[in-house]
Formats: C-alpha cells, sequence, structure tokens
C-alpha cells in the first residue's frame, strides 16, 4: 500500500493486478495510516468473496459502515498513479476507488452528506474535467506541472475580489512555504480570505510569470506592469502571520 500526503492525504495499492488480476484500489480523504489497513482489508475481504459489481454497498472494511468500490477514470493516471504506472513499465492497469459515506451513511454525491464527505473524496470516476470545482480537480488539472513552487491544493492567503475576479494582484509574497496573492488593497483588504492557490492560478495566468519568485521574497506589480521583487519586511510578515490567523477559508465549487 502506497500513501501518498498531501493537503489532504490519499492511498492506493500497488501489485494487486500484478498478483491476483485484481483492479488496483484508491481511497482518499480520511487518515494515511488508517486508509491503508482499510484498503488491505478490503483485499482480504474480496479476495475471499469476490469482486463486487460497480456501486454495490458492502460491509467488512470500515467498521459499522458499508463502503462501495467505483472505476476510476483514466484522466486521473498522470495525476495520482505515477508509482502503479512505473511498477507496470506504462501499462496502464484498471484502478477502482473504494468509497467511503458520512457518519450517517451518506454517500459524498448525496447533497446532504457532510462538506468534509463531500470535499476530502475526489470523484475519480468522473473525467478530471467534470470534476467539481475544488482541490481534487486542481491536482488533476495540473498534473503536468503547476507553475509556482507550491502545489495547486495549497491554501494562499488572498480576497474574495481576487478569486472572482474583481481585481487583480498586485502583491505576492512567497514566506515560509506560503503565498499571499493580494490586491492593491493589501492586508488593509475588508474581505481576505484563505483559497486554493490554484484557483488564483486559473483567475489570473499572468501569476505564472513570478515562477522564479524565492522563498522570503515580495513581488509588486510596478506602475509600467513589471514584477519588482523584494525581501518581505518585517511589516509585511507580521501583517501576514496576522491575517493567516484570521482568515477564512473559501471554497470555489462551481
Amino acid at each position: 500500500m502506497l500513501r501518498v500526503p498531501g493537503t489532504v492525504d490519499f492511498a492506493y495499492t500497488v501489485g494487486l493486478w500484478h498478483s491476483f488480476q485484481m483492479p488496483e484500489m484508491v481511497m482518499f480523504g480520511l487518515a494515511g495510516e488508517h486508509m491503508q489497513l482499510w484498503l488491505n482489508a478490503c483485499v482480504d475481504r474480496l479476495r475471499e468473496t469476490g469482486w463486487p459489481a460497480a456501486e454495490a454497498p458492502f460491509t467488512g472494511v470500515i467498521e459499522g459502515h458499508s463502503t462501495m468500490l467505483r472505476p476510476v477514470d483514466e484522466s486521473w493516471r498522470d495525476a495520482l498513479f505515477g508509482t502503479a504506472y512505473r511498477f507496470y513499465r506504462g501499462w496502464s492497469v484498471p484502478v477502482w476507488q473504494l468509497v467511503w459515506p458520512d457518519a450517517a451513511g451518506r454517500w459524498p454525491w448525496n447533497d446532504e452528506a457532510t462538506v468534509s464527505s463531500r470535499t476530502r473524496q475526489a470523484f475519480a470516476w468522473l473525467p478530471v474535467s467534470a470534476h467539481p470545482r475544488g482541490s481534487w480537480r486542481l491536482v488533476g488539472t495540473y498534473a503536468s506541472g503547476f507553475p509556482l513552487p507550491a502545489e495547486p491544493d495549497s491554501w494562499t492567503l488572498t480576497t474574495r475580489s481576487l478569486l472572482t475576479g474583481e481585481r487583480s494582484p498586485a502583491l505576492v509574497a512567497f514566506d515560509e512555504d506560503a503565498f499571499d496573492i493580494l490586491d492593491t488593497r493589501g492586508y488593509e483588504a475588508d474581505d481576505l480570505c484563505l483559497g486554493y492557490l490554484g484557483h488564483a492560478v486559473e483567475q489570473h495566468p499572468t501569476l505564472s510569470a513570478l515562477a522564479d519568485l524565492s522563498p522570503g521574497q515580495v513581488a509588486t506589480l510596478s506602475s509600467d506592469g513589471d514584477w519588482q521583487r523584494d525581501p518581505v519586511s518585517a511589516a509585511q510578515r507580521a501583517a501576514s502571520t496576522a491575517a493567516w490567523q484570521n482568515g477564512q477559508p473559501l471554497r470555489i465549487t462551481t
């Protein structure tokens, strides 16, 4: 079992197809070490009882809850399954997702399911292009590379106006492994929030010009449209720290 840590963990098997002619399995959104145990439990159960039909609930994996399997769309291969792809020397093998419900037994595609169960699990049975907007779609979209030195699903301090395209980036700080992407109001903006870095880049592709921004640097947009780079000042760092502590996540899902 391979555990892949990240903004949200996932885990998947490598070798089931090789050893048992069973599809590989992937699980998203719970504690990594627990998902490894549940995937092992699922393998043991299915070797005893046989492979279930897609979307057929079954028990015996997570105590007190049903789970189900759904086939993963091929478009997720590069983003999620590089190790398996290399193991099979470029040969594409089937992968199925082990899906879990919320505490009330509601599946993640149910609008009444908890936000956690709906957003922490990738809907990997859908093509990346058809996946609801959010962290997993960003991971799939930027499988070939993200233009900034961070993950597309990492949090950034920004403004709602910038994420919706009403305002444009004017200050970009890269400090302590995180980005601040702000408009002309800077840290005084009244709509500061935390958003996914990938959503800011999608809305403002010109941010890719800051791919070479070094840790501890801040870039400000000059009147002639060029980015001027300087060290992050003590005042900027203090303002950033306070804003991060008070920032509320804004998830764009439509």
